[in-house]
């Protein structure tokens, strides 16, 4: 099993703070193209165009990372603030 935990407006957005999944995605890229199969508003939100981080086991990570059963990742929108 995996955590995917949802933050700020995300979480808003998509009607959940965190989900647990079964280990069925090799990486992040296979885990957000699952995400996205969900339809509206997932696919709007993760859209592949769209700035955001992900996070696995609490460290940002630029590009595809392999994930392992026990997993955290986290999805972070942009921050804004002032």
């Amino acid at each position: 099993m995996i955590t995917v935990i949802y933050l700020a407006r995300f979480a808003e957005e998509l009607g959940r703070a965190q989900e647990q999944l079964p280990l069925n995605f090799t990486d992040t890229n296979t885990l957000l193209s699952h995400l996205r199969q969900r339809g509206k508003p997932w696919q709007q939100v993760l859209a592949e165009g769209n700035v955001y981080k992900i996070a696995v086991n609490n460290v940002i990570r630029h590009g595809n990372t392999s994930l392992q059963d026990g997993d955290s990742i986290a999805l972070l929108p942009p921050v804004t603030g002032g």
